[in-house]
């Protein structure tokens, strides 16, 4: 029995893997609102019904990208500090993680933004799921401070909000401008700035004067 129920989950689990699939590519090629349950079904090769076993709405499968895209972030931020980076290159890595999944396909972010934008109640979830990478980046804003990497009086919240709004502004003019360059050209010199400007000036250190032989 035990055997039985572990392939029925390994095909269980690559049934949603191909509709997960397939409504990606469908939302990229014909935007979220032109993409029918049916559309997704069909291409996945799975009857109406499957899609409802794995999925319970379409916004389902949007809050599956949005939950993937902060993983993925998590991920690079936890492995940034388990090679020995500083809590800075941490945020870092997580915001350039974001943009560097959101910059893989602007047709994907162009639908999942418009779903984002247009339904409250997935948009308060896409909030719930970022709120645990804001967690995370404020720890490590918190070690940034103690280490001096940033102003000791650097708001904690400020500077975590300032960066993820720094990665969704950039993401909703690369999705909104066709001729708008590459996500992460866009989003890592914006990021840069707010993050010096959280750092503060640092004193130069002063030049040695040459004594003089009289």
């Amino acid at each position: 029995m035990a055997a039985q129920r572990t392939t029925r989950q390994i095909r269980a689990d690559d049934t949603r893997r191909r509709l997960f699939a397939a409504a990606a590519e469908l939302f990229a090629a014909h935007g979220y609102h032109d993409t029918t349950v049916d559309q997704i079904a069909k291409l996945a090769g799975v009857a109406k019904g499957t899609f409802f076993v794995h999925f319970a709405t379409k916004d389902a499968v949007v809050a599956e990208l949005v939950r993937h895209q902060v993983r993925a972030a998590r991920r690079a931020r936890a492995l940034a500090l388990a090679e020995g980076g500083t809590p800075i290159q941490a945020l870092v890595a997580a915001v350039t993680k974001l943009g560097e999944e959101a910059g893989a396909s602007r047709p994907l972010s162009r639908a999942v933004m418009a779903a984002l934008l247009e339904n409250p109640e997935l948009s308060g979830y896409a909030d719930a799921v970022f709120g645990e990478l804001l967690a995370d980046m404020r720890q490590d804003i918190r070690a940034a401070r103690r280490a001096r990497l940033l102003q000791p009086t650097a708001n904690v919240d400020s500077v975590a909000d300032t960066l993820i709004a720094t990665y969704l502004g950039a993401a909703l003019y690369f999705t909104s401008s066709p001729r708008a360059k590459p996500l992460l050209e866009l989003l890592r010199p914006l990021l840069e700035a707010n993050l010096a400007g959280f750092r503060g000036a640092r004193a130069k250190p002063r030049k040695r004067r040459r004594s003089r032989m009289v």
